[in-house]
């Protein structure tokens, strides 16, 4: 498809049945058995079908990122929607992170082999953030807002915000690795830790 071309509802659902498809063969086969070939006979079309949608595969890889990125903010960004004090939005937020990543785990295994594999023609990563990383300002927004409420504690709340992130992030690999691995239990325990780094402890008063 020619660049600003709008697609029409049939080239939209080829499209995201091809991006489907390089899903699937990135989470079963990883970013070195992605092939255009093994993608177009996934999908049972031709190679030169795939080329018609996307520039080649790089094109068709930051398609997926952006395609899962976009889901994933997008329900993000509704479920905060519904709660109104920093403290439940920010339970919100780790709730939700770790529901889209149990949801859509083929999804994620192929972002990360994405997101670590691909690099650019100078050899750096393709996918790494350009300046401020806008999956972490957004987390530490959340948290200064909730200080500048006065509902949380003083605290780094840049360096709070990548711990907060890496807890998260560490899940899609789990859930891949661990067959046993107790996401219910993570994030009962994760919020916990959340909430004591967070909240405002007030003493009783002793009298």
């Amino acid at each position: 498809m020619q660049a600003g071309q709008v697609p029409t509802f049939t080239e939209s659902a080829r499209r995201t049945q091809i991006m489907n498809c390089a899903i699937e063969v990135l989470a079963e086969s990883g970013y070195s058995g992605a092939s255009l070939a093994e993608i177009a006979r996934r999908a049972g079309i031709s190679k030169s079908v795939v080329l018609y949608y996307f520039s080649g595969k790089d094109d068709l890889l930051a398609s997926v990122v952006s395609d899962v990125y976009g889901r994933a903010g997008q329900a993000i960004a509704e479920s905060l929607s519904r709660h109104v004090s920093p403290g439940d939005k920010i339970a919100a937020y780790v709730r939700t992170n770790l529901h889209f990543l149990e949801e859509h785990a083929a999804e994620i295994h192929a972002v990360v082999e994405i997101v670590s594999n691909a690099r650019g023609a100078d050899g750096t990563h393709s996918f790494a953030p350009q300046g401020e990383d806008p999956v972490l300002a957004h987390l530490e927004q959340l948290l200064r807002d909730g200080q500048d409420s006065g509902d949380f504690r003083t605290f780094d709340a840049h360096h709070l915000a990548i711990i907060i992130r890496s807890a998260i992030d560490t899940v899609s690999g789990r859930l891949v690795v661990d067959p046993s691995f107790d996401l219910a239990a993570y994030t009962r325990e994760l919020l916990a830790v959340v909430e004591l780094a967070t909240v405002t402890h007030r003493t009783e008063d002793s009298s």
